[in-house]
């Protein structure tokens, strides 16, 4: 099997279960370092697995807990402060992905005229029932919106879950408008390492595995570059604004052996210590957050008063 970026065949395995003890194996290319899990679920499981099972496997829930809700919207904020001069501009906002509904709903804050599409009808009818935002029961290759209609696109903690990331972005990019800014965020697999414990790592949710290399010369390769006015503050991360380049880059910009040794290293690393965290100290801190936002939450209210309150001031809001 050909690796999607580089197209060179020189995979190797590192894991043959997921993080519940089934098969599944996981790769890391030689050309570039993209780690990626084989095979790769087809169109129609990949829609049948999301519209039915993820969130309800990954999440425990049809609708988003309390606790989850406020560390969502504080996320947004967050980010949102970071990188106000990205958004400032951009008045028709699209959310791919949207999940529960908080980078739709901060951006109505703001003023925006803003949308996503959800694949889980359970997470999107809460979106529009519970937040009062446009979020469409839809899959991503079944929308069809106009090319350049968006300002702004979103795609956060999405692309690692999709079989086929040069394909959606190349799809995403039509959709763009030639002066619009595209934003990718995916786990950083340098950062996985580190945080997940031994055997807990790669699962089926997530086809592929991403470093900052990889994720940018994805982009590349569907006529995307890294913004200028952002790169020095995203530098070394798996998030990155995107713009349109004008020109499509040749696939063998993708080849960087350095960085695929680099991930294959951190991995059998990992693989034979795990986590460099204390388990027991992880937990305790786990459960202390969790408890306060759990608190937080039931305090502010409802989905759409958490939202106001935590984004209260923000830029725009």
């Amino acid at each position: 099997m050909a690796c999607l970026l580089c197209k060179t065949e020189t995979a190797k395995t590192v894991s043959v279960r997921d993080r519940h003890g089934n098969a599944l194996e996981t790769c890391v290319c030689g050309g570039c370092g993209l780690v990626f899990n084989r095979p790769i679920p087809n169109d129609i499981e990949l829609a049948r697995f999301y519209s039915e099972d993820y969130r309800k496997q990954y999440k425990g829930s049809f609708r988003p807990r309390g606790r989850q809700i406020i560390r969502n919207f504080r996320r947004a904020r967050e980010h949102l402060t970071r990188f106000s001069d990205m958004f400032e501009n951009a008045q028709t906002v699209l959310d791919v992905g949207a999940g529960s509904g908080e980078f739709v709903f901060a951006m109505g804050q703001m003023g925006k005229d803003a949308k996503g599409i959800e694949p889980n009808k359970e997470y999107a009818a809460y979106c529009r029932s519970d937040l009062n935002v446009d979020v469409a029961t839809l899959e991503t290759l079944k929308a069809e919106f106009d090319e350049k209609s968006f300002d702004f696109i979103n795609l956060s903690h999405v692309m690692e879950h999709l079989n086929d990331p040069v394909r959606y972005l190349t799809l995403l990019s039509s959709w763009l408008k030639d002066d619009g800014v595209i934003y990718v965020e995916v786990p950083n697999i340098f950062s996985y390492t580190k945080l997940k414990s031994k055997g807990n790592m790669f699962h089926y949710g997530h086809i592929f595995n991403f470093s900052p290399w990889t994720l940018r010369a994805a982009g590349g390769l569907v006529g995307l570059k890294e913004c200028d006015r952002s790169a020095q503050r995203s530098a070394d991360s798996t998030g990155v604004f995107f713009e349109k380049a004008g020109s499509v880059a040749d696939v063998q910009t993708a080849l960087n052996g350095v960085n695929a040794a680099d991930v294959l290293k951190v991995i059998e690393a990992h693989n034979q210590n795990g986590a460099s965290v204390a388990k027991k100290s992880k937990f305790i801190h786990k459960n202390i957050v969790r408890m306060e936002e759990t608190l937080a939450s039931k305090k502010l209210g409802s989905p759409a008063k958490i939202g106001a309150s935590v984004l209260s001031g923000i830029k725009g809001a």
